[in-house]
């Protein structure tokens, strides 16, 4: 996995990525793109701990491959929308997001690994 960027791969599971790409999108186009590390402050793996870190950081949509009910109703609690089913690049993601392709996701985990 790399440290974010637009040809960074989707990791398909949202807890367990590195790191996430923040994009600042104007006109429909990508203007800005930054890394930011999914490190718990308490080392731990903490569900809350990304939404608190996405909030702080200014993020308003995020866009997932597989995620659990815990860290959506985290993100959706802090008013982020949640958009399922990416795959591919983040570059492929934002193209499916632009053009309407993903889902954005209410209360319902995309993720169906046994641990949620």
């Amino acid at each position: 996995m790399t440290e974010g960027g637009l040809e960074s791969d989707i990791c398909a599971h949202f807890g367990s990525c590195e790191f996430f790409t923040l994009v600042d999108i104007s006109n429909g186009k990508p203007v800005g793109v930054n890394a930011l590390s999914n490190a718990s402050p308490d080392g731990v793996h903490n569900c809350a701990a990304p939404a608190i870190l996405l909030k702080e950081s200014g993020v308003d949509v995020v866009i997932v491959s597989g995620i659990g009910g815990r860290p959506l109703v985290s993100l959706t609690s802090k008013g982020i929308r949640v958009y399922g089913g990416a795959f591919g690049r983040v570059s492929d993601a934002l193209q499916d997001f632009s053009s309407g392709a993903l889902n954005e996701l209410s209360d319902q985990g995309t993720c169906n690994c046994s641990h949620h």
